[in-house]
């Protein structure tokens, strides 16, 4: 983080770096917390059990209690959960980014403002058309007979078809995959328990895939080859 900030023209004081030996360590602390623009606390729990780094966010806490002048810049870098009044301090949450996505998000927090840096789009009003007029939409329990016997007789083959692929021996399952061939992302890998593979499975078929007729038609054909 020292590094990336410096690249881009801040200008940073670090341990590591700036408290070379001869120095008097307390008054090298002393001098970084009441001399700098912002004190960043870079969280995780070894952070937060540490001794010595409590007075040190403490002092920019206590220069800004209300953060008016964003004095203190927590930034999470491990799974942890701040406290007290550290707990009201918004961070910067960089777990689970990339190297890339954590620069970006670092350096965004350090500008006064969040504003884009391109213009958004105009919302486009939906056509006459494809509005729906007041009063044209049926409450449930009037619908057609025969809506609801589509709606009923889906529900039956999803629920069918969720027992009998959730059954079948994991190498049947491939070759139910394999003649389907969903594209990659939408069915959980081999290591996911297959319950959850079928729910992707058919949640892909009956939203952007073939729907549930052509997964029981291959079904059937692999349980019951010609």
């Amino acid at each position: 983080m020292a590094w990336v900030l410096e690249e881009h023209g801040k200008t940073v004081v670090i341990q590591a770096w700036d408290f070379r030996p001869g120095g008097n360590f307390v008054l090298d602390i002393q001098s970084a917390t009441q001399d700098c623009d912002r004190t960043i606390a870079v969280l995780s729990e070894d952070y937060l059990n540490a001794v010595y780094t409590q007075p040190e966010w403490a002092a920019a806490w206590n220069q800004d209690p209300a953060a008016s002048d964003r004095k203190l810049l927590p930034v999470r870098v491990a799974p942890c959960k701040p406290t007290g009044l550290l707990a009201s301090i918004a961070y910067v949450d960089l777990v689970g980014k990339s190297e890339a996505e954590a620069e970006t998000l670092l350096l965004a927090a350090l500008k006064e403002r969040g504003k884009p840096t391109t213009r958004p789009g105009f919302p486009q009003s939906a056509p006459t058309q494809e509005r729906i007029p007041s009063g044209t939409v049926a409450f449930p329990q009037d619908l057609p007979e025969q809506t609801a016997q589509s709606i009923n007789s889906s529900t039956a083959l999803r629920l069918a078809l969720f027992q009998n692929l959730a059954s079948l021996p994991g190498p049947q399952f491939e070759q139910v995959l394999f003649a389907l061939s969903p594209p990659p992302g939408n069915v959980a890998s081999a290591q996911a328990p297959q319950g959850n593979r079928v729910k992707d499975l058919l949640d892909w078929a009956t939203s952007i895939g073939p729907g549930l007729s052509e997964v029981n038609a291959v079904y059937d054909q692999i349980i019951r080859p010609c």
